[in-house]
């Protein structure tokens, strides 16, 4: 009996959750069943106290007023019950259906977020390409220096001072950045660009405009964003990525951790590139003799560590160099 009044009460936790919380007519029910559960355990109790006490008194009048109660009472819960299934296999069946059309929703977002992110790389990558092309150089060449960024970034992650600055988000956006690091060669004139010969001192001052041209481009574009985006690395390393460890380069003479560590690593993956590749002005370099001047130039041209990375990895800079030549 007691355990029977527990699972009624049980259940009337989940009926109200589920099935009467705004239905006042069901409210009534439940409150009428709950008083015929009243009468039903009083005359339980009196029964029960009639057979202790031997009283024959009255009983069978107890007994069919037990009988009377309970059966209501039995037949009400029954009929709550059922009522109360009903409820929650519909509110199941309403939740499955939001929770199909949730997903759905939430695949087209996804699918929405993929294709924007895929514009955003095509859109870098030719807005980097057209640089190169008035170059005279290819799109490999953008390929190859960003392979090298993550090569160096991941490298330094692992083993460097910087490892706690370079966070997986930081080395995405740094290698998704690297294609703009010479978007500013749009500005510098084809006659000093595409020069087969030797810079004059002029024109070289005119080349070396090119970052300040590129840093520029981007930030008009980051000025349009009202939050923090991957332009923010793109401004720096297309800046400063001709900047030196000893405060040689240009266009600031920025030295050491003054040069921000986006364009240090810039820095080596560019000039191996340029080691690596012809031009009109030289042919390419062996990957040993690339290396070697790389070993010359750490601490001066380069940031040590950065060139501890390089030498951590050459095999694979051997390797995408040779696989991805133009």
């Amino acid at each position: 009996m007691l355990y029977s009044i527990r699972q009624f009460q049980s259940n009337t936790c989940l009926l109200k959750d589920f099935y009467i919380r705004k239905n006042r007519r069901l409210s009534r029910r439940i409150s009428l069943h709950m008083t015929m559960m009243v009468f039903f355990f009083a005359g339980y109790l009196g029964f029960f106290y009639c057979f202790i006490t031997d009283i024959h008194l009255g009983l069978e009048m107890i007994t069919a007023h037990v009988f009377f109660f309970g059966a209501i009472f039995v037949a009400m819960g029954n009929n709550l019950h059922r009522g109360m299934l009903f409820s929650i296999k519909s509110s199941y069946q309403r939740t499955l259906s939001i929770s199909t059309a949730l997903e759905e929703e939430r695949e087209k977002l996804l699918t929405a977020n993929r294709q924007l992110l895929q514009t955003k790389d095509v859109t870098i990558l030719a807005l980097a390409y057209q640089a190169e092309l008035r170059d005279g150089e290819t799109g490999s060449h953008i390929s190859r220096t960003s392979e090298y960024v993550g090569l160096i970034a991941r490298q330094m992650k692992k083993n460097s001072s910087q490892s706690s600055y370079l966070t997986d988000e930081y080395v995405h956006e740094l290698v998704k950045s690297a294609p703009l690091h010479d978007i500013g060669k749009v500005g510098i004139p084809d006659r000093i660009l595409q020069k087969k010969g030797k810079f004059t001192p002029e024109e070289f001052e005119i080349m070396k405009k090119h970052c300040e041209y590129g840093s520029e481009v981007i930030r008009k574009a980051q000025e349009k964003l009202n939050f923090q985006s991957f332009l923010e690395i793109a401004t720096q390393l297309t800046l400063s990525h001709h900047e030196k460890w000893d405060g040689s380069g240009y266009p600031s003479g920025l030295a050491g951790n003054q040069i921000p560590l986006s364009a240090r690593i810039m820095a080596l993956a560019d000039v191996y590139d340029a080691l690596r590749s012809k031009r009109y002005y030289k042919d390419a370099f062996s990957h040993e003799k690339t290396c070697a001047i790389l070993r010359e130039e750490r601490g001066r041209h380069f940031d040590p560590e950065i060139v501890d990375a390089f030498f951590a990895r050459e095999k694979n800079f051997e390797r995408i160099s040779s696989e991805h030549g133009d």
